[in-house]
């Protein structure tokens, strides 16, 4: 073992990461979805990001290790932005058509507009790839299984998988349109009525229902 002795410098320790700033954290992801969106993923450099951000390189990197951890903090602000959009209070009060397009509305507002174009890079990274796969897998979980807990409480334990259902449905057809390099339209209110409409007449046909 070899000593080092007084007046010899001490190895560099690793400089720690530097406070998290959330507000600096949304400008840098926002940027990264604009780029993300302009240039693609792997065209995409973390300079790039940086750049669009109005920062160092190195501050860039004081927030995200590389651009995987930069897709997966977009699609946790996505899951974010859905779960905000679901009121606990209003949904109590809906009556079971308007429960369902609520629950039905929320992800897929999340997925219109500038999200589109993010939705269809990290469906294309999730495909490919299972370390960015498995917690897109789990953030679709996680907003299904709070849906799925609302609806509990209004129909019962014993209801039908109504919401899983409902959001596959959603899910298709933004999927079609992204296969379709087909920008979705601003007006989703005639798909969420089909939808909400077919998952009523399960209810109707016969299954359980609690109170509404």
């Amino acid at each position: 073992m070899i000593a080092h002795s007084p007046n010899q410098p001490k190895p560099a320790r690793a400089a720690p990461r530097a406070p998290a700033d959330p507000e600096r954290r949304r400008a840098i992801l926002a940027a990264a979805q604009r780029a993300f969106a302009q240039k693609g993923f792997h065209r995409t450099t973390m300079r790039d990001v940086a750049r669009a951000a109005g920062l160092a390189e190195g501050t860039l990197y004081n927030h995200f290790d590389n651009k995987d951890a930069l897709l997966l903090g977009l699609f946790e602000a996505l899951g974010e932005q859905t779960r905000a959009a679901l009121d606990p209070e209003a949904l109590a009060g809906a009556d079971l058509r308007t429960f369902l397009h609520t629950l039905l509305a929320a992800p897929l507002g999340a997925l219109s507009g500038e999200n589109f174009a993010l939705f269809r890079v990290i469906v294309s990274e999730a495909l490919v790839r299972p370390e960015l796969g498995r917690p897109f897998a789990a953030g679709l979980a996680q907003t299904a299984q709070l849906g799925a807990q609302a609806l509990e409480e209004r129909l019962g334990p014993d209801h039908p998988p109504l919401l899983h259902t409902g959001l596959a449905l959603v899910l298709g057809h933004v999927l079609a349109q992204a296969l379709r390099h087909e920008p979705p339209g601003a007006d989703w209110s005639a798909l969420l009525e089909e939808i909400t409409g077919t998952l009523l007449s399960q209810v109707e046909a016969g299954h359980p229902q609690g109170p509404t």
